[in-house]
């Protein structure tokens, strides 16, 4: 079933939630593979053939360090800051939540339509991380983050790993994955269902840019009606 509007949407979750090993991805083009930066077109031929993708990563990090107020213990700390902050690397955003997946799902690409993955956690490897670098880990598994960052708070966040950033995550979990498929044309009205629930740019992001970017969103997308709700005279 396609989900063409709000109420689909939590029709098609209902029954997952009483499994808490779930997680949710959220992509805004059914079409897409399921890849990591590091993985996708501008960056996988480049990391293999010519740039090593940890010498990139070492790069970043010794010049990031004058930006952080806090500094990560490990390496797995400092990749997810990295990809918090834009760096291709070969970490995968998830969330528990499954509304915020559906956010991700919906922002973008109002031609196409979107995607909730959803993956059930059955084995998550312990990994040490002082002594195992992330670029030298094999296979596939779950990263918790420390919670450096708040984004990845808000979102409920955490990412997946795996030493083949480049083959995407439908083939190599095959029948594992599963997925709900969003109309393009309930995209809007989604969004909009999920802003009166609280899930919108302004607390996923929690940073100023994004505040701005809300605050001109809700002006011009038929909410101003509504203005006094977020808006207070000083």
């Amino acid at each position: 079933m396609k989900i063409k509007n709000f109420t689909d949407l939590i029709k098609a979750l209902e029954p997952l939630k009483k499994n808490n090993d779930l997680i949710f991805r959220g992509q805004s083009n059914v079409d897409w593979e399921i890849l990591p930066k590091s993985g996708r077109n501008g960056f996988s031929e480049k990391y293999t053939k010519k740039l090593a993708e940890r010498q990139v990563f070492n790069s970043w990090k010794r010049y990031a360090k004058s930006h952080l107020s806090r500094h990560p213990e490990t390496d797995w700390d400092w990749l997810a800051i990295a990809q918090h902050h834009g760096l291709a690397t070969r970490l995968l955003d998830w969330t528990k939540n499954p509304l915020v997946s559906a956010f991700f799902a919906c922002i973008e690409n109002n031609d196409n339509d979107g995607v909730i993955y959803y993956y059930k956690l059955t084995e998550v490897l312990e990994i040490n991380e002082r002594t195992v670098s992330p670029f030298d880990f094999k296979g596939f598994n779950i990263f918790f983050p420390s919670g450096l960052v708040s984004r990845i708070i808000n979102q409920r966040g955490l990412f997946t790993i795996t030493d083949k950033p480049t083959v995407g995550l439908e083939k190599q979990l095959k029948g594992e994955l599963k997925k709900i498929i969003i109309s393009k044309e309930a995209k809007q009205s989604i969004i909009m269902s999920l802003d009166f629930y609280g899930i919108n740019k302004m607390s996923l992001y929690n940073d100023i840019d994004n505040l701005s970017e809300y605050l001109n969103d809700y002006v011009t997308n038929n909410h101003s009606n509504n203005l006094n709700q977020i808006i207070t005279e000083e």
